[in-house]
């Protein structure tokens, strides 16, 4: 087995002759797309062109999926990118498809039941989808307009965010080294996973190393993402959205009555979560002989806690922790991680072209999906595999439907990973001694406080660029300042307010999207919901499974709010979200005692 990825059952190379051949296929089915959008007189027309659309999306997920990987793996990759360039160029062309066909659909549900005309036609499973096209035409400009603004945004955000990913993937930082002395350069990746060393000298190195490296791209970053929120918020305007958090919604298929009561729980709990960063603060204080009086430092949130004798996390012993763990839940959870590692489907450890972060895609036309990480041999990459294979689960339950299903909500995007992370966490912690315990506790409460507090500073900040970027582009100065500016109204007095970390616009990719904004809160919603799922899971683990493949399925043909009450759940009401917190609750209390 390797520790990169083979991408080999998509193509064998830029070289390969069918990639070529299937790249030639892609021009002549937008073109017989847009034809078939152009004459639409009724629903066997319909019918004809979502046929069309299924094998050109099928062929396009395949060829993107190819590139978009190689390029991760290796943002220098120029035939990856020449591949990206010209299939965003091509697939701008499909906006006339998109505006001729959302347009017939929103004309003919105001006389003829559109759910009905879909089951005659053997389409019924796409029944949500045509319906949301019909609503999401008032929020469409004309298909000339449509098809200019994709093909901008190919040498506007596009280029802007392929410029990031490179400065980023590039970006060196100098680290003093305090245990074996000198100073060595190493990536951004290799300094920012330092932050989980067991030493507190090593953490607050790397992270002194790390905020000295922003300068050197700070200037292009804030320049990419100026020009990318901006764009956002023009486009926002033309398409008739009162705000970009407004499109997100719409996209998302979520009630703001749902985003309201998410929020009212975080900020209810969020006393809670700070008192667990301040006795953390005291364990590190007392174990350390350090003063951190103040609350917890930045460079202090991943420290590791805990006396097990092994504090290392290597990649074999992830494998076998997460896929022992995922068999307690079922057999085909356990096979779809065995499956991951023995095909080679997953690409670990960081390098230098490499982008940061992780993440987890699918490719439908094969059925499978890959996985790239940036593994350091800690406790929280194990869980982060588990995150991201949770994702990989996902993949493979709704691969069962047909591929215009495929595309779930941002929010549902996170309840599966988050809800495998549960399930290896909570298994564990089951059987530890609490000296290791404590250990996973605190990986578990770190995760939840990221996902909750750091979401939350994220959504305010984001929120906070929009607003300012109506009016003028953002300098690196002021993008500095809504950070600080967020990150103290979420922690409050869990971190110290002079050790904050003023650059997390520039590290975290998720900001630098033309097509998603407000990537933050869906991580919210889905660690929370999988939580309540979770405790639907211990009520009934033998009847739980089914229904929670059922759910998983129906993602992507549902409203979020009538896919979750599939399984009971009402994500409006807040009193879901308090008790989905409960749980939370619980570990903080007891990381508290242990830590006593």
């Amino acid at each position: 087995m390797s520790e990169k990825w083979c991408l080999n059952d998509i193509y064998t190379g830029f070289d390969c002759p069918a990639l070529k051949a299937d790249f030639d296929k892609l021009s002549p089915m937008v073109d017989e797309m847009n034809l078939c959008a152009a004459q639409l007189s009724n629903f066997a027309d319909v019918e004809k062109l979502v046929r069309k659309l299924e094998k050109y999306t099928s062929l396009l997920d395949k060829i993107g999926s190819f590139a978009s990987f190689s390029f991760a793996a290796d943002t220098e990759s120029a035939d990856a990118q020449k591949y990206l360039y010209q299939i965003d160029t091509l697939n701008a062309e499909t906006s006339r498809t998109q505006v001729r066909l959302a347009a017939f659909l929103a004309k003919l549900s105001k006389t003829e039941d559109i759910a009905l005309l879909a089951q005659e036609h053997g389409i019924a499973d796409y029944t949500y989808q045509l319906n949301h096209m019909a609503d999401h035409f008032a929020h469409l400009m004309s298909e000339d307009e449509e098809t200019l603004a994709a093909q901008m945004a190919n040498t506007g955000s596009g280029a802007w965010n392929m410029l990031q990913d490179k400065l980023i993937s590039h970006l060196t930082c100098e680290y003093n080294d305090p245990i074996n002395g000198g100073v060595r350069t190493i990536s951004i990746n290799e300094c920012r996973n330092l932050a989980y060393s067991p030493d507190h000298k090593v953490r607050k190195a790397a992270y002194e190393a790390e905020l000295a490296a922003y300068p050197k791209i700070e200037e292009a970053s804030a320049a990419a993402l100026s020009a990318i929120k901006g764009e956002v918020n023009l486009l926002c305007r033309l398409r008739h959205f009162e705000n970009p958090l407004d499109k997100t919604l719409f996209g998302s298929s979520m009630t703001p009555k749902t985003l309201g009561a998410l929020f009212e729980a975080i900020n209810k709990n969020a006393p809670k979560f700070r008192d667990y960063m301040k006795a953390k603060a005291a364990y590190l204080s007392k174990k350390q002989n350090t003063d951190y009086k103040h609350g917890l430092p930045f460079y202090e949130m991943f420290a590791p806690v805990g006396e097990s004798a092994d504090t290392r996390f290597d990649y074999n012993k992830a494998k076998k922790f997460v896929t022992d763990n995922f068999a307690r839940f079922s057999a085909g959870m356990a096979k779809v991680a065995q499956d991951a590692f023995e095909k080679n489907w997953i690409d670990v450890f960081p390098r230098d072209g490499k982008v940061s972060g992780a993440f987890c895609g699918d490719v439908y036309a094969i059925k499978q999906f890959r996985i790239l990480l940036n593994y350091g041999d800690s406790l929280s990459d194990a869980i982060t595999l588990a995150h991201e294979l949770g994702h990989g689960y996902h993949s493979m339950q709704i691969m069962n439907e047909g591929i215009l299903n495929t595309n779930y909500p941002m929010p549902l995007a996170e309840t599966a990973s988050t809800f495998c992370e549960t399930i290896v966490t909570n298994a564990a912690l089951a059987e530890m001694p609490d000296n290791e315990k404590l250990q996973l506790l605190e990986n578990s409460l770190q995760d939840a406080t990221q996902v909750l507090l750091d979401i939350y500073s994220r959504f305010l900040f984001e929120q906070q660029v929009f607003e300012a970027r109506l009016d003028h582009p953002l300098a690196p100065e002021e993008l500095k300042g809504f950070m600080l500016d967020a990150q103290r109204a979420a922690y409050g007095d869990g971190l110290d307010p002079a050790l904050l970390h003023p650059y997390m616009w520039a590290i975290k990719p998720h900001y630098y999207s033309g097509s998603v904004s407000y990537y933050n809160f869906p991580y919210a919603f889905g660690h929370l919901l999988a939580n309540g799922l979770y405790k639907l899971y211990e009520q009934d683990p033998a009847a739980f499974g089914g229904k929670y493949d059922s759910f998983l399925r129906a993602t992507g043909k549902m409203s979020i709010k009538d896919s979750c009450a599939t399984l009971g759940v009402d994500v409006e009401d807040v009193n879901f979200w308090n008790g989905a917190i409960d749980v939370i609750n619980k570990n903080i209390d007891e990381f508290k005692r242990i830590t006593k």
